[in-house]
């Protein structure tokens, strides 16, 4: 949850700025091989490499941006997802050097359990709050006027390109971070990564959570989570197809509902109905007390 909390807040960042990413994996990918492979092949700490991994995200994305950042947001979202076909791409022809088609072991960054935990909890901290901030600060009033309207933004002076801009690298930058922390957790990274599920997860943690929210990616990555890990479970009670297990069908169809009803119910996300109950225990406190 952890880690998805700061993957999701990077693509949130970006979102909040007016621009969309459909290939976001890209840049958890990069970050992922190359913590990876810096450790493999030099010997550089782990924990050194995920923020040079986190750099070279950001350098790619500043490259991206500068090209691209006048782009609608959706229109961005596909130059993006091409971009992630294509880094799967050449990460699988020049398997020599990147292992990735088969894979390969990840050096251990910190133990296991705990250590890792506290770890992953303390950059997601520092992550979040960092992005507070960030939206608090003269920069995240231009990321939102921006969002809210690109022209009128314009209009008062605001240079949205060089926003936008500063949006995509930092939003790179945290993916990046993701991505060598989440392949030194798995203990094993290969080309998969890359793959498109790798990208919509971050997009549905934050519009489930709360679009442009600072909490919003923290709850949606606890619910996504928190589905994928203990609704396999129900697996041993739910009968087979032809000796297939339903299950993962099942799960991804629950999924999709869910995700349906909030974007229909709820679609300012589960943040808003948290701030509702809020709101209504908070009168009733008050009510009570006077």
């Amino acid at each position: 949850m952890a880690l998805f909390t700061i993957y999701a807040s990077s693509w949130n960042l970006l979102a909040t700025s007016g621009q969309g990413s459909l290939g976001h994996a890209a840049f958890l990918g990069i970050g992922g091989f190359t913590s990876s492979l810096l450790a493999l092949n030099l010997d550089v700490p782990p924990i050194i490499g995920i923020f040079i991994g986190g750099l070279l995200s950001a350098a790619i994305g500043f490259l991206i941006g500068l090209t691209c950042v006048r782009l609608k947001a959706w229109f961005l979202g596909m130059v993006t997802f091409g971009f992630a076909v294509i880094t799967e791409t050449l990460v699988s022809h020049f398997d020599d050097f990147t292992y990735g088609v088969m894979g390969f072991r990840t050096a251990p960054l910190v133990p296991l359990g705990l250590p890792f935990y506290y770890l992953a909890l303390f950059l997601a901290i520092s992550c979040v709050i960092s992005i507070y901030y960030i939206m608090k600060s003269k920069m995240g009033l231009a990321f939102r006027a921006i969002h809210q309207n690109e022209l009128e933004a314009k209009m008062i002076g605001i240079n949205t390109a060089k926003y936008k801009l500063y949006a995509f690298v930092i939003s790179t930058f945290i993916a990046g971070l993701a991505g060598g922390l989440y392949a030194h957790f798995l203990r094993y990274i290969r080309v998969s990564i890359f793959t498109p599920a790798n990208s919509f997860e971050p997009l549905m943690m934050s519009v489930i959570g709360g679009l442009g929210t600072i909490e919003g990616p923290i709850i949606g990555s606890i619910i996504l989570v928190a589905i994928d890990s203990y609704l396999p479970n129900i697996d041993k009670f739910l009968p087979t197809i032809h000796g297939t297990f339903i299950g993962p069908y099942l799960r991804l169809l629950g999924l999709g509902i869910f995700l349906v009803m909030v974007v229909i119910f709820l679609p300012k996300g589960v943040s808003s109905l948290l701030r509702k109950i809020y709101k209504h225990l908070r009168s009733n406190l008050k009510e009570k007390k006077s």
